[in-house]
């Protein structure tokens, strides 16, 4: 278990003088418990309550199948039935505890509500480990991205008219545990000509004819460090206004990639992107955010017109930038950087994009 975040946990608890504080992100809880699995935000579910003195997790059967509880953490289990009636939430286990422990003052790093519960916002430990990943940690990103860059690679081999959207992204789920991933981040994303132009679009069984275009959007975790990347394509497309519009808004995020470097204020970076847009008339299309951590409470920095978060070494950035024209197609491009040295980007968005 990671002990010093547990105690700068428990002291939060002292300071402010709380009954206990609760973690409801999967990621933090696997870390402060030590528990070395790939999940993704879709396949486990647990609190965790902290504290003064004990630590307790609280999950339906099913979550705790797949993992082996620490020694000294103490477990609390939704029943079968209840499942049935509540669902996976775990919320009436976590209603019964906190009564049964007297609980009415929780410390929170997330915005959370719990009904007659007064829930604290607390600040959150976890914020620096994200930004600044350890070195251990920064190895498996770059395996990770590694992984990404492979799957990539072999699913655009694919790629031919008359394919359909599933059978793409069944090559890349497939490609993924081959090339070494240990779970899809979340579920993978192919899709093609209109329906790009839907942000919340699904594949299904659409097939690829000339002129579309092609967003490919998926993930990778291994050793509980998730990666993502997204990717446009456009397929033998002779339409000007799409041929342009990719143009111009591929030269937007190489511009922006470009512009992350040392001593930079997020909000300065927010606003340089932000003028690209405006400048290239696509403000409309455009959709934040410019940065997003993937992680269940996307934790990491806001690069808002409003951060003031200093671009460092070691800093991790998740930069994307999508645009929807309803009707007609979509282009989002994400990537995953790591600063340090001369090292930037680590998901080579230059030599995938053609």
């Amino acid at each position: 278990m990671n002990e010093t975040l547990i105690k700068e946990i428990r002291e939060n608890i002292t300071e402010k003088k709380l009954d206990a504080v609760i973690v409801t992100d999967i990621y933090k809880i696997l870390h402060l418990l030590g528990i070395n699995l790939s999940f993704n935000i879709i396949e486990i579910g647990f609190y965790l309550l902290i504290t003064e003195k004990e630590l307790f997790l609280i999950g339906d059967p099913f979550s705790f199948s797949l993992i082996e509880v620490p020694r000294g953490v103490k477990t609390r289990k939704t029943a079968i039935k209840n499942i049935k009636e509540e669902g996976f939430f775990s919320l009436g286990v976590l209603k019964t505890l906190l009564g049964k422990l007297k609980v009415k003052k929780i410390g929170s790093f997330e915005n959370i509500e719990l009904a007659k519960y007064r829930i604290i916002k607390i600040s959150d430990p976890f914020l620096e480990f994200f930004l600044m990943p350890d070195e251990k940690r920064v190895s498996v990103l770059k395996e990770n991205a590694l992984i990404c860059e492979k799957v990539l690679r072999e699913s655009l081999r694919e790629i031919k008219n008359d394919s359909s959207e599933i059978s793409i992204r069944n090559i890349i789920d497939e490609e993924i545990y081959r090339s070494g991933g240990e779970r899809r981040a979340f579920p993978t994303k192919v899709i093609f000509g209109k329906n790009t132009s839907n942000p919340f679009a699904l594949s299904n069984d659409r097939k690829l004819k000339k002129g579309d275009a092609i967003i490919i959007n998926f993930g990778v975790i291994r050793s509980g460090v998730g990666i993502e990347i997204a990717r446009t394509y456009l397929w033998k497309t002779t339409d000007k206004f799409l041929k342009r519009t990719y143009d111009d808004i591929t030269e937007i995020y190489k511009k922006f990639l470009s512009f992350i470097s040392y001593g930079k204020i997020a909000k300065e970076i927010y606003k340089y992107v932000l003028e690209l847009i405006e400048e290239k008339g696509y403000e409309k299309n455009f959709i934040p955010p410019i940065n997003a951590p993937l992680t269940l409470s996307g934790k990491g920095i806001k690069i808002t017109k409003t951060s003031n978060f200093i671009i460092k070494e070691g800093t991790v950035l998740y930069p994307q930038l999508n645009f929807y024209f309803p009707g007609k197609f979509g282009i989002k491009f994400q990537d995953i950087f790591y600063l340090s040295g001369g090292e930037l980007n680590l998901t080579n968005f230059q030599n995938s994009v053609t």
